[in-house]
């Protein structure tokens, strides 16, 4: 079985999303979402970037709007957001009912949502159509098929990401483990040694099938 990586453009319909990206100027990344119970509903983990003078209005709208029945946040000092959003979620209702997977979704202000998306030939076709059948207007941007396997979690793959993006990775660093682990609620031990366990296992996959001799010593 063939596995297939998609990348959808798609505006409108994802309207608590369209909100805070054209409304508060926000950018926005959605790294796993689940079907909930409610009627077109999906529990969302996002991380959203805003501007700390409009991060105040731009919650009390989402804590208010129809289209958000639940929000947890977890907030950061360098204008960057955490949690989970229980909301309508019309494209991520069609992905999952395709057998589709969502590998992340982001947008930003004049920007269409781009959602990355792994499945077969035949559930990708599915996906298109019920998209249409929504009457979603959408653009394939890109296809490729996945020849490797997935190395890192969704989990590893964000701590690690977020980790590099805050210049935890950097030199000198630009944050260290105490602060990053608090930005991103999680322990300080355990945020290490899932960095420790992710860099190990780049390695590991960078040198898979060398054979090549170690070096000679002196």
């Amino acid at each position: 079985m063939e596995l297939i990586e998609a990348s959808i453009l798609a505006r409108g319909h994802q309207k608590w999303i369209d909100a805070i990206t054209s409304r508060y100027r926000a950018k926005f990344r959605l790294f796993h979402s689940k079907p909930s119970k409610g009627r077109d509903e999906v529990l969302q983990l996002f991380e959203i970037t805003i501007d700390q003078d409009l991060k105040k209005k731009m919650l009390r709208y989402l804590r208010n709007s129809r289209e958000v029945s639940e929000l947890e946040v977890t907030d950061s000092r360098h204008g960057r957001l955490f949690g989970l959003v229980r909301a309508k979620g019309v494209i991520m209702r069609c992905i999952s009912e395709s057998d589709c997977f969502l590998i992340s979704a982001s947008g930003e202000y004049g920007a269409p949502i781009e959602w990355n998306v792994l499945g077969t030939k035949r559930s990708l076709a599915r996906l298109m159509t019920r998209l249409r059948d929504r009457r979603i207007g959408y653009e394939v941007a890109d296809l490729s098929v996945v020849r490797r396997k997935k190395v890192l979690t969704t989990r590893q793959e964000w701590l690690l990401r977020a980790s590099f993006e805050r210049g935890y990775f950097d030199y000198p660093k630009r944050i260290h483990i105490r602060s990053l682990a608090s930005e991103l609620g999680v322990a300080a031990p355990t945020l290490h040694e899932s960095l420790r366990k992710t860099q190990r296992r780049l390695i590991e996959e960078h040198f898979e099938g060398d054979r090549s001799p170690a070096l000679a010593t002196s």
